[in-house]
Protein backbone atom coordinates (compact mmCIF):
# COMPACT_ATOMS: atom_id res chain seq x y z
CA UNK A 1 0.00 0.00 0.00
CA UNK A 2 1.48 3.53 -1.38
CA UNK A 3 0.84 6.64 0.99
CA UNK A 4 2.87 8.40 3.68
CA UNK A 5 4.76 6.47 6.16
CA UNK A 6 4.33 7.76 9.74
CA UNK A 7 5.87 6.33 13.06
CA UNK A 8 4.86 6.97 16.61
CA UNK A 9 7.10 8.90 18.55
CA UNK A 10 9.06 6.59 21.33
CA UNK A 11 11.36 7.29 24.08
CA UNK A 12 13.38 5.22 26.01
CA UNK A 13 15.66 6.41 28.86
CA UNK A 14 19.07 4.81 30.28
CA UNK A 15 22.02 5.89 32.49
CA UNK A 16 22.92 9.58 31.45
CA UNK A 17 20.85 10.19 27.86
CA UNK A 18 17.29 10.17 27.21
CA UNK A 19 16.55 8.96 23.60
CA UNK A 20 13.42 9.27 21.16
CA UNK A 21 12.69 8.16 17.77
CA UNK A 22 10.31 8.81 14.53
CA UNK A 23 10.15 7.71 11.07
CA UNK A 24 8.86 10.27 8.30
CA UNK A 25 8.49 9.29 4.97
CA UNK A 26 6.67 8.22 1.79
CA UNK A 27 5.88 4.69 0.85
CA UNK A 28 5.03 5.74 -2.95
CA UNK A 29 6.66 4.18 -5.84
CA UNK A 30 7.89 7.32 -7.06
CA UNK A 31 9.62 7.84 -4.05
CA UNK A 32 10.14 4.64 -1.71
CA UNK A 33 12.35 5.91 1.41
CA UNK A 34 12.13 7.32 4.50
CA UNK A 35 13.79 8.54 7.11
CA UNK A 36 14.51 7.37 10.55
CA UNK A 37 14.97 10.36 13.09
CA UNK A 38 16.70 9.64 16.37
CA UNK A 39 16.98 12.45 19.10
CA UNK A 40 19.14 12.04 21.70
CA UNK A 41 20.19 14.23 25.17
CA UNK A 42 22.81 13.53 26.96
CA UNK A 43 22.66 14.37 30.17
CA UNK A 44 24.75 17.70 31.65
CA UNK A 45 27.89 17.20 32.34
CA UNK A 46 28.31 14.09 30.89
CA UNK A 47 29.67 13.18 27.07
CA UNK A 48 29.52 9.76 24.81
CA UNK A 49 32.23 9.03 22.56
CA UNK A 50 32.20 9.72 19.05
CA UNK A 51 34.93 8.73 15.82
CA UNK A 52 37.43 8.30 15.95
CA UNK A 53 37.83 6.73 18.91
CA UNK A 54 41.55 4.97 20.31
CA UNK A 55 40.67 1.07 21.11
CA UNK A 56 39.55 0.08 24.20
CA UNK A 57 36.67 3.03 23.88
CA UNK A 58 32.81 2.40 23.04
CA UNK A 59 31.25 4.77 20.53
CA UNK A 60 27.99 5.91 20.22
CA UNK A 61 26.35 3.75 18.09
CA UNK A 62 22.80 2.84 16.47
CA UNK A 63 21.59 -0.29 14.70
CA UNK A 64 18.08 -0.81 12.67
CA UNK A 65 16.46 -4.24 13.27
CA UNK A 66 13.71 -3.98 10.42
CA UNK A 67 11.69 -6.99 8.81
CA UNK A 68 13.36 -9.12 6.67
CA UNK A 69 11.79 -8.37 3.63
CA UNK A 70 10.95 -4.81 2.23
CA UNK A 71 13.77 -2.76 3.78
CA UNK A 72 16.91 -1.67 3.76
CA UNK A 73 18.94 0.44 6.03
CA UNK A 74 20.89 2.81 5.39
CA UNK A 75 24.27 4.24 7.58
CA UNK A 76 23.31 6.23 10.44
CA UNK A 77 24.40 9.86 9.53
CA UNK A 78 26.00 11.62 12.91
CA UNK A 79 26.67 14.89 13.49
CA UNK A 80 30.10 15.89 13.13
CA UNK A 81 31.72 15.60 17.03
CA UNK A 82 33.70 17.89 19.18
CA UNK A 83 37.09 17.49 19.40
CA UNK A 84 38.11 17.28 23.91
CA UNK A 85 41.60 17.18 25.18
CA UNK A 86 41.07 15.76 28.27
CA UNK A 87 43.82 15.49 31.45
CA UNK A 88 45.87 12.69 31.54
CA UNK A 89 45.35 11.69 27.81
CA UNK A 90 47.94 12.70 24.94
CA UNK A 91 45.38 12.52 22.26
CA UNK A 92 42.49 14.50 21.60
CA UNK A 93 39.29 12.54 21.72
CA UNK A 94 36.05 13.29 19.60
CA UNK A 95 32.73 13.52 21.63
CA UNK A 96 29.17 14.80 21.71
CA UNK A 97 27.59 16.59 24.65
CA UNK A 98 23.67 18.08 25.17
CA UNK A 99 21.46 17.45 22.00
CA UNK A 100 22.38 15.80 19.04
CA UNK A 101 20.24 14.10 16.26
CA UNK A 102 21.06 11.48 13.66
CA UNK A 103 19.19 10.50 10.49
CA UNK A 104 18.94 6.81 9.09
CA UNK A 105 17.89 6.51 5.73
CA UNK A 106 15.28 3.59 4.51
CA UNK A 107 14.43 1.94 1.70
CA UNK A 108 11.71 0.03 0.76
CA UNK A 109 12.10 -2.58 -1.64
CA UNK A 110 8.82 -4.25 -1.39
CA UNK A 111 5.24 -3.32 -0.31
CA UNK A 112 5.57 -2.10 3.80
CA UNK A 113 2.75 -3.04 6.21
CA UNK A 114 2.07 -2.19 9.53
CA UNK A 115 5.31 -3.53 10.94
CA UNK A 116 8.13 -2.70 13.82
CA UNK A 117 11.69 -1.53 13.65
CA UNK A 118 14.09 -2.45 16.55
CA UNK A 119 16.21 0.65 17.50
CA UNK A 120 19.02 0.26 19.84
CA UNK A 121 21.48 2.72 20.89
CA UNK A 122 24.39 1.72 22.68
CA UNK A 123 26.84 4.43 24.26
CA UNK A 124 29.16 4.66 27.39
CA UNK A 125 28.35 7.92 29.15
CA UNK A 126 31.42 9.44 30.73
CA UNK A 127 32.31 12.89 32.89
CA UNK A 128 36.30 14.25 33.19
CA UNK A 129 36.17 11.97 36.12
CA UNK A 130 35.34 8.42 34.84
CA UNK A 131 32.91 6.82 32.81
CA UNK A 132 29.70 4.71 33.66
CA UNK A 133 28.94 1.13 32.20
CA UNK A 134 27.68 0.75 28.86
CA UNK A 135 24.17 1.23 28.25
CA UNK A 136 22.01 0.41 25.48
CA UNK A 137 18.62 2.13 25.16
CA UNK A 138 16.32 -0.46 22.90
CA UNK A 139 13.34 1.02 21.32
CA UNK A 140 9.89 -0.77 19.46
CA UNK A 141 8.88 1.68 16.77
CA UNK A 142 5.60 0.32 15.49
CA UNK A 143 5.46 1.50 11.77
CA UNK A 144 2.45 1.79 9.67
CA UNK A 145 1.64 3.00 5.94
Amino acid sequence: MAGSMHGALVQGRAQGMQVSARLDGSTSPESPSACLAVDITIDPGLHVYGHPIPEGFIPLSIDVVAPLTGWRVGTPVFPPPTPHQMEGFDEVLFIYEGDLSVAIPLTFTAGVDATVLEVKVRYQACSDQGCFMPQTVELSLPVRS
